[in-house]
C-alpha cells in the first residue's frame, strides 16, 4: 500500500492546524494547497530551513533514494510546489502494511493498529507502558502530543485534523506577564539604566506560567476522540476509504 499526493497534503493540513493551536508563531489563515509554492508552505508552518528539512522527511519516510533529490526540490522554495513535494514523497515513500492480527479465529484490523502505534510511539521515545485502547488522550497527549499526532496520520493521514485548545488561566497570565516585563525592561532600559529589579516582572510571568502548565487545560478536543479506542477505529476508517 502505497501514500496518495492527497495523503502526502493532509499530514502537511494536519500537522498546520496542530501547529495553529499550540505554536504561537504560526499564524492562522495562511493556507496552502497543492499549488502553493515551497516557499509559502515553510513560512505558513514556520518550517526549519529546506536543507534540514529534507533530512528530516528523508529519514521520516524511510526514503530509498539519494537525499539530493529532496534537497534540490525544498531548495528550490520558489519554484516548486507543495505538489511536486507531496508527488516525491508518496512515490518513494515507504508506508507500513498493517495486516488484520487473528483474535479469537476471527481477523483484527484496531489490534494491529493499536499495536502498531503503540510501537512506533515507542521508538519515538513516548512512555506506552501503561497505554490501553481504553487509556485516554488527553494526558497521554500532553506529554506526548506531536509525536501522537505524526504517527497516527502516518499510519493514517487525516485521522487527526481538528484542534481545539485553551491552556490554563494561569498559563495565559503569566505569559502575559513575561511578554509586557520583556518590552518594559528593553524599554527602561533604553531610556535609563539598566537594574537587576527589572526582570522581577519576566521571573515571575515564568512562575505563574509554569504553574498553569502544571494544570488541566481549560479545553483540549482532538478530532472529538476521548479514549485510544475512539482513536484506533478513526483511523480504521481512514484506511478503509484509502484502500477504496
Amino acid at each position: 500500500m502505497k501514500y496518495s499526493k492527497d495523503d502526502i497534503l493532509q499530514m502537511l493540513i494536519s500537522q498546520y492546524q496542530f501547529q495553529i493551536e499550540f505554536d504561537p508563531v504560526v499564524v492562522k489563515g495562511m493556507d496552502f494547497d497543492f499549488e502553493s509554492s515551497i516557499f509559502e508552505w515553510i513560512d505558513a508552518c514556520d518550517l526549519v530551513d529546506p536543507i534540514t528539512l529534507a533530512k528530516i522527511y528523508h529519514k521520516e519516510f524511510r526514503i530509498d533514494r539519494p537525499l539530493s533529490e529532496l534537497e534540490s526540490i525544498l531548495k528550490d522554495e520558489n519554484n516548486r510546489t507543495v505538489s511536486d513535494f507531496c508527488e516525491y514523497i508518496s512515490k518513494h515513500a515507504k508506508r507500513e502494511n498493517i495486516e488484520p492480527i487473528k483474535l479469537l479465529g476471527q481477523n483484527c484490523q484496531t489490534a494491529s493498529i493499536f499495536r502498531t502505534l503503540k510501537q512506533n510511539l515507542t521508538e519515538k521515545g513516548a512512555d506506552t507502558t501503561e497505554l490501553k485502547p481504553s487509556s485516554e488522550i488527553k494526558p497521554f497527549f500532553l506529554k506526548y502530543g506531536s509525536i501522537l499526532i505524526d504517527e497516527v496520520n502516518r499510519i493514517a493521514p487525516g485521522t487527526i485534523s481538528e484542534f481545539e485548545y485553551k491552556s490554563h488561566k494561569f498559563s495565559r497570565i503569566g505569559r502575559n506577564i513575561m511578554f509586557i516585563g520583556f518590552f518594559a525592561m528593553i524599554g527602561i532600559w533604553w531610556v535609563w539604566n539598566f537594574n537587576w529589579w527589572l526582570i522581577s516582572p519576566i521571573i515571575l510571568g515564568i512562575i505563574i506560567f509554569q504553574t498553569g502548565d502544571r494544570k488541566q487545560p481549560e479545553k483540549l478536543n482532538l478530532g472529538g476522540f476521548q479514549n485510544f479506542r475512539e482513536l484506533i477505529f478513526g483511523m480504521e476508517n481512514k484506511l478503509k476509504k484509502a484502500s477504496t
